[in-house]
């Protein structure tokens, strides 16, 4: 006699392919997590290899900082998204690679996505009750909390001279975004610090990373406070420690 064999029958194959698809499912969020710790891993180490060059050029120019601009010779890039721009800059002898100035979750490729904290010999303002930028590393009273490197957004569609943040005064009302961080990573910010660390900071308002516009910004909140503090001119932030 012989057997006939058993087939799946329609409604089996369609609870296997809705089971497959749950899974997926349950699997495709955690695939992403690990995907952007990831990418946050690689921006963090581009941050810091470009921390650690910065902190090079000064040791070996007598403590002297580069410039944060990007239009004068001793600045740290030139003008322009492209290799040249990076080549002509002074950090370019200490990394020469062209990935390092890009983060991974920036979709366009390629251009640089990192700028410098203003008041590090760049574009200003000098500190409250100072009348000038911090052009040597002898200048920086808390290194741990100065920030050198930030992921910046430029609505112009490339990045020009440095990071610019108003000085914290202590008052309601003192200042609001001139530059504004990049939403690269989700809720988090990353910075680079001038002791040589990178770290990931979570803000704590929705409109810091929506924002795609400088004029869009609203001033005083406690993430640009932070920033002002990070500035380099206080023991710690006026809002929270990092």
């Amino acid at each position: 006699m012989s057997r006939r064999r058993r087939a799946f029958t329609l409604v089996e194959l369609l609870v296997v392919i809705g089971i497959i698809a749950i899974l997926i499912a349950m699997l495709l969020p955690a695939i992403n997590r690990a995907r952007e710790n990831a990418r946050r891993v690689r921006c963090l180490s581009n941050m810091r290899q470009l921390t650690i060059a910065w902190l090079s050029y000064a040791q070996n120019n007598k403590g002297k900082l580069c410039g944060a601009n990007t239009r004068d010779p001793w600045d740290w890039v030139q003008g322009g998204d492209t290799l040249d721009s990076l080549k002509q800059g002074v950090l370019w002898p200490y990394i020469n690679n062209d990935e390092v100035f890009h983060c991974p979750n920036d979709r366009i490729d390629w251009r640089r996505n990192y700028s410098i904290n203003s008041w590090l010999n760049g574009e200003g303002p000098p500190a409250p009750n100072e009348t000038k930028l911090a052009t040597n590393i002898a200048q920086l009273k808390y290194p741990s909390h100065t920030f050198v490197f930030i992921e910046e957004l430029d609505w112009r569609g490339f990045l020009q001279n440095s990071f610019m943040v108003m000085p914290y005064t202590g008052t309601a009302g003192s200042g609001g975004w001139v530059d504004i961080p990049a939403p690269m990573h989700d809720r988090v910010g990353l910075l680079a610090f001038a002791d040589g660390h990178a770290q990931v900071w979570m803000w704590t308002d929705r409109s810091t990373w929506t924002l795609t516009n400088f004029n869009q910004a609203v001033p005083n909140y406690n993430d640009l406070q932070d920033l002002q503090g990070w500035r380099g001119h206080a023991p710690y932030p006026p809002g929270r420690a990092p």
